[in-house]
């Protein structure tokens, strides 16, 4: 094992610091993204529920989720409007 003086520990602390720091902020905007898509999708899984409870003929599968968490509440709408339509 090497044997390191205080400031080459301090630099090498320094620089796991300033790395870690990027990594971090390089994954921010992803993790927020999959957060978001997620949240949504629970959402239009609860709403499609509701509706599927009040009568509308709309099925809870992979499709209806997938529109539900990318497109939000429009996507929910534009389910339950076709889902009259068709």
């Amino acid at each position: 094992m090497a044997n390191y003086t205080p400031g080459e520990a301090i630099m090498f602390c320094a620089i796991f610091v300033c790395l870690f720091a990027l990594a971090l902020l390089a994954l921010a905007r992803p993790l927020r993204m999959l957060c978001k898509c997620g949240i949504s999708a629970v959402l239009g899984a609860f709403l499609l529920f509701l509706g599927k409870s009040l009568g509308a003929a709309v099925g809870i599968n992979a499709a209806t989720l997938a529109v539900s968490a990318f497109l939000g509440l429009p996507g929910v709408v534009g389910i339950f409007l076709l889902s009259f339509f068709l």
